[in-house]
């Protein structure tokens, strides 16, 4: 591969001995940048965003150490340092974003490094000829680093060999596992048009679970193609666009009969990973068999019962003080008043409603109620103490770890 020719008559007219003074200094001078950068300055970095803060930063220094370099050696360092920008551009390739997105990398961190040297060049009180030199050598970088990370990008890019549709699979798989990972807004807009995703106003993650034991090896059903999926690893997983749109309820049901499918709450694109967290904890309650997995399973159909189990040891706990006037009792009274009084708080205290969910009579709940006033006596007047009652219930019905409280 030809190597780009860098111009390096700017390099050799700054006077020697430079690149000795300055290099002490940049580790402060690129820190004085990223500060001015987190204040709201130029630079692409939101307030906050501790990832992008030391991408940029480290960008700065590479692009400070490698001028810096060529400053010291304008015909010795070009080998290494165009090796090194071509690299990135494999390593852009790889990672399936395209053109652009390098050359607005390269902008970001030649507008850094740029303010980096004029600070330096305050510092050492450099006159204005210097500076103007520093500022050709400058231009004349990033031309020729410009060339090379695109020389690079060119010998790796996924659509070479592999076809387009491979490229595209593989920029929507990155996309995928940014979204999944909380990436920030920023990168998630430039992977999606990279992948050549429209960003929609709401998602929704999906986590599934395979029916059978090493489960399904293909061919998977169809699904739309704005539905991001990674069917094949260690954790598969969906990510739907727009998921309460018109005819859009239905789209995993074609999956059903190889995976169990759960579906988290819609989120915007940012909170993807928030919705994949409750997705992953209801489909472990649904592995636990306390909700069916026949169906495609909701979050938001299920909240109480995820509260539940989000804090069950802690509901444990509870039960052995919230039940206790159960423990003077024979194991079966105790059974039966606990299932009264879940469905009388089911049922706010509607003895009628009560005795059709027990398939007794009304007259036998309204007894059974007066026994649990005796034993709980003003914990059923506090609709606190009520609440907790029934989240204990309700877990206690659903598995036996609480049924011994």
């Amino acid at each position: 591969m030809t190597q780009a020719v860098l111009d390096v008559r700017p390099f050799e007219q700054i006077p020697a001995g430079l690149a000795r003074r300055m290099r002490p200094l940049v580790d402060g001078a690129a820190d004085g940048v990223l500060a001015d950068v987190r204040r709201g300055g130029p630079g692409g970095v939101p307030p906050g965003d501790g990832r992008g803060a030391a991408r940029i930063r480290a960008e700065i220094a590479a692009w400070l150490g490698h001028f810096l370099d060529l400053v010291d050696d304008p015909r010795g360092a070009w080998g290494r340092v165009a090796a090194a920008h071509r690299a990135l551009g494999r390593d852009m390739a790889v990672r399936g974003r395209d053109l652009e997105e390098a050359h607005r990398a390269l902008r970001r961190s030649a507008r850094a490094a740029w303010r980096a040297l004029t600070a330096l060049a305050e510092s050492l009180e450099l006159d204005r000829e210097t500076l103007g030199l520093i500022a050709d050598a400058q231009f004349a970088y990033m031309d020729a680093v410009a060339a090379e990370a695109v020389r690079g990008w060119e010998a790796e890019r996924p659509d070479r060999g592999a076809g387009e549709d491979e490229a595209r699979r593989r920029r929507r798989a990155r996309l995928l596992g940014l979204l999944l990972a909380g990436a920030g807004e920023e990168e998630i807009t430039d992977a999606a048009r990279a992948a050549r995703w429209r960003v929609p106003r709401g998602v929704a993650a999906v986590a599934l679970h395979p029916r059978t034991d090493p489960g399904p090896d293909g061919p998977f059903p169809a699904l739309p193609p704005d539905v991001l999926a990674d069917l094949v690893g260690p954790e598969p997983a969906l990510v739907l666009p727009d998921p309460d749109g018109p005819g859009r309820g239905r789209l995993t049901d074609g999956l059903l009969r190889d995976w169990i499918v759960v579906i988290g709450p819609t989120v915007p694109p940012r909170r993807a990973a928030e919705s994949m967290r409750w997705a992953r904890h209801a489909l472990a309650v649904t592995r636990r068999g306390h909700i069916d997995g026949g169906a495609v399973v909701r979050c938001m159909d299920h909240v109480p019962l995820l509260v539940i189990f989000t804090a069950e040891d802690l509901i444990a706990h509870a039960a052995d003080s919230r039940l206790a006037p159960l423990r003077a009792l024979t194991r079966t009274q105790a059974d039966r008043l606990a299932e009264t009084l879940l469905s009388l708080l089911e049922n706010n205290f509607n003895a009628t409603e009560a005795g059709n969910r027990l398939h007794v009579h009304p007259q036998t709940v309204r007894y059974r109620l007066r026994h649990l006033e005796e034993l709980f006596g003003a914990d059923l007047q506090d609709p606190r103490r009520c609440l907790e009652l029934e989240m204990i219930l309700n877990a206690r019905a659903r598995t036996g770890a609480l049924s011994d409280a």
